[in-house]
């Protein structure tokens, strides 16, 4: 039995996969950046955005408090603001900062292996709210073509605060991760507001149904974008270790 009537008996899978190939070559001239989400309904909100009843001053308190601490952890502390700002957002800080990739198997990866946001249920006759399982939802990448005037200026000493349009800035390597998964971020001047611009272009847009996540991230993995890619370090090795063993993966296994 094959490995492509394993994952999926009618091949949709397969299709999905060759249709997202295509799409890909559709996008792979200079200046598209990649987003991945684990729920097709997300908006292109940042995460201090999503919290309910955002203020600037709590956003800067946050911030704040990120900064104090690095130094007890990071031996290069020579950050400028918005350095400071890519740092806390790659380590889970809610920042008005997005994530982004120039490679658009890494944000695949993301999409297919992030969880889906929560939905309205009914369970026994009563409403509550829950997140269903990642198989039940469909993720979704999307793709922006970024201008060179929408980079932000990493040799002034900008202050990420004051900008007044959206911008896109590509640390230097700050962390290993950044630099593996070809990271870049973009800049809200208003984070509590979803960024809407570049999902009005469908042809921009690729979505993943629930049943196909799987696929994909196999798929993906015979690419060599899996956890050790995305993480590393021993996280990563564990990770990817783990995500083999669950599924049966013996490509790259001797003994």
């Amino acid at each position: 039995m094959t490995e492509t009537t394993r994952a999926d008996p009618d091949d949709s899978s397969l299709k999905r996969w060759r249709a997202f190939l295509d799409w890909v070559d559709k996008h792979s001239d200079s200046g598209w950046v990649f987003r991945g989400m684990g729920d097709a309904s997300f908006r292109l909100l940042p995460s201090i955005g999503r919290i309910p009843n955002y203020s600037l001053a709590r956003e800067r308190s946050v911030l704040a408090s990120f900064r104090r601490a690095v130094p007890l952890h990071q031996t290069d502390t020579g950050f400028r603001d918005w350095e400071y700002l890519a740092l806390a957002q790659h380590h889970g800080v809610p920042t008005r900062l997005l994530d982004w990739s120039t490679n658009p198997f890494v944000a695949a990866y993301f999409a297919a292996s992030s969880p889906a946001g929560p939905k309205d249920v009914c369970i026994d006759g009563v409403d509550v709210r829950a997140t269903p399982e990642r198989s039940a939802v469909a993720c979704r990448i999307v793709a922006t073509r970024v201008r060179r005037a929408q980079m932000l200026n990493i040799d002034g000493n900008t202050d990420p605060f004051l900008e007044t349009e959206v911008r896109f800035v590509q640390p230097r390597a700050i962390s290993s991760r950044i630099g593996s998964q070809s990271g870049l971020f973009s800049l809200h001047p208003r984070p509590d507001q979803s960024w809407d611009l570049p999902l009005q272009k469908t042809r921009h847009i690729f979505d993943v149904a629930g049943q196909h996540r799987e696929f994909f991230l196999r798929r993906l993995f015979y690419l060599g974008v899996d956890p050790l890619y995305i993480m590393g370090g021993l996280d990563g090795l564990g990770a990817r270790a783990a995500w083999q063993a669950a599924r049966g993966v013996r490509l790259g296994v001797i003994s």
